[in-house]
C-alpha cells in the first residue's frame, strides 16, 4: 500500500523496506525513520467530551498549542521519510492559528495530511484553507443526528452548526473543483445515538460527504492503557450501545472481543509528538510522565533509539522483562489495545 502510493519517493521506499525488516525481526534499534507521525497541534478544545482527558480537564499533560518552529523542526528531520501525517490527537487542531502553515510545510515533502475536527471553530477563511492548503483527509467528529444525542457525549457541540459547516465545505470543494479534502463524517456509536444510524446515512448523502464512518466506542481515552479488560468494560459500560454488534466488547465476558497477540507494531513504524515537542510511543498515551523524550532537546532519531524506546521494543517482542515505569509494559500487561 505504501510502496506504490502517490506519496512515495525513492527515499521513502528504501526507508519503508528498512522499517519492514526492523518490524519483522523486531530489532531493538531502528535505523529507519517512522513512516507515519501523529503530531498534535494543541491539546486545547472547545468541547468537553465525557471520556476525553482534555474535556475532563485532566492534569496529566500540560496544555497549550504547538509553535510553528517546533513543527518545522519535526518535519525537516522526519518529513523526507513520511507517507502519512495525522495533524491531530488531543484537542481541536483548528484552534492553532498556524495549522494551515503546518499543512503547507508538510505538503512540501509529499505527505498525506489528515486532520480531525469537531468543526465548531469555523469560518469562510477556514473553509477555503481546508481545501487550498492541501489537506488530504478531513475527519468531522459528530456523534448523532440531533442536538440531544450529540450533547450526551460531545458536551458543547452545536449539531446544526456542524451540519451547516459540512455543507459549506462540500459546496466550496465543488466551487473550486477540488476532490480534496476527502470529507469523512465519524459517528461514534453510544447507547444514546445507536437508533440514529440509519438517519445518519440519509443525512450523509444529503450533505454530500465522501464517507460516513460508523465507529465503535472506547473507554476513557486518558486511562485506556492503564486499565485491564474488566476495568475498561466497567469504565465504559454506561455508554455502550444495546446492540453488542456495535461494540468492541463482549457483554457476557465483560471484556474486549479480540486482543493483540503479536506485539505492538507501532514501536517500529510510527510515533506521536505532542504540542510541546514531547514524544509518546503512541497516540493513546495521555500522561506526560510516560513520554520518551522531547524533540526540542534532542533529535527525533536520538529519541527513536534511546533507552526508553529500546526497552519498549523489548517489551513488545516478549523479552519477559519487568519495567513497570514504561507505559508499554503497562499496556502489554493490561492487554489494553488492539
Amino acid at each position: 500500500m505504501y510502496f506504490f502510493s502517490e506519496f512515495a519517493t525513492n527515499r521513502k521506499r528504501i526507508n519503508y523496506i528498512l522499517i519492514l525488516l526492523a518490524r519483522k525481526y523486531k530489532f531493538v534499534r531502528v535505523i529507519a525513520y517512522p513512516i507515519k507521525l501523529t503530531v498534535c497541534p494543541g491539546n486545547l478544545c472547545n468541547l468537553n467530551c465525557a471520556l476525553c482527558p482534555v474535556g475532563q480537564n485532566d492534569k496529566g499533560r500540560e496544555k497549550g498549542l504547538m509553535e510553528f518552529r517546533t513543527f518545522k523542526k519535526i518535519i525537516d528531520e522526519c518529513g523526507p521519510y513520511l507517507y502519512k501525517l495525522d495533524l491531530f490527537n488531543w484537542g481541536e487542531p483548528l484552534l492553532n492559528k498556524d495549522i494551515f502553515k503546518m499543512v503547507r510545510c508538510a505538503k512540501k515533502f509529499k505527505i498525506k495530511v489528515s486532520i480531525s475536527s469537531n468543526l465548531n471553530h469555523f469560518n469562510e477563511e477556514i473553509c477555503s484553507e481546508l481545501i487550498k492548503s492541501g489537506v488530504d483527509h478531513l475527519i468531522v467528529s459528530l456523534d448523532g443526528t440531533s442536538q440531544e444525542s450529540v450533547n450526551k457525549y460531545q458536551v458543547g457541540n452545536d449539531f446544526l452548526e456542524v451540519i451547516s459547516n459540512m455543507k459549506k465545505l462540500v459546496r466550496k470543494k465543488r466551487e473550486l473543483n477540488s476532490s480534496k479534502p476527502f470529507v469523512q463524517w465519524r459517528f461514534l456509536v453510544t447507547r444514546y445515538n445507536e437508533e440514529e444510524i440509519d438517519e445518519s446515512k440519509n443525512l450523509a448523502k444529503e450533505i454530500g460527504v465522501d464517507k460516513l464512518e460508523i465507529t465503535i466506542f472506547r473507554c476513557d481515552m486518558g486511562s485506556e492503557l492503564l486499565l485491564s479488560d474488566k476495568e475498561q468494560f466497567q469504565n465504559v459500560q454506561e455508554w455502550l450501545p444495546e446492540s453488542e454488534t456495535l461494540s468492541k466488547y463482549d457483554y457476557s465476558n465483560k471484556a474486549k472481543k479480540t486482543q493483540r497477540t503479536d506485539g505492538c507494531g507501532w514501536l517500529w513504524t510510527e510515533s506521536t509528538i505532542n504540542w510541546n515537542g514531547s514524544v509518546s510511543p503512541c497516540c493513546a498515551v495521555w500522561h506526560e510522565k510516560f513520554d520518551f523524550g522531547n524533540i526540542n532537546r534532542d533529535s527525533f532519531r536520538k529519541i527513536w533509539n534511546n533507552k526508553k524506546y529500546q526497552d519498549a521494543r523489548k517489551i513488545s517482542r516478549s523479552d519477559n522483562i519487568n519495567m513497570p515505569d514504561n507505559i508499554c509494559h503497562i499496556c502489554c500487561s493490561n492487554k489494553a489495545t488492539l
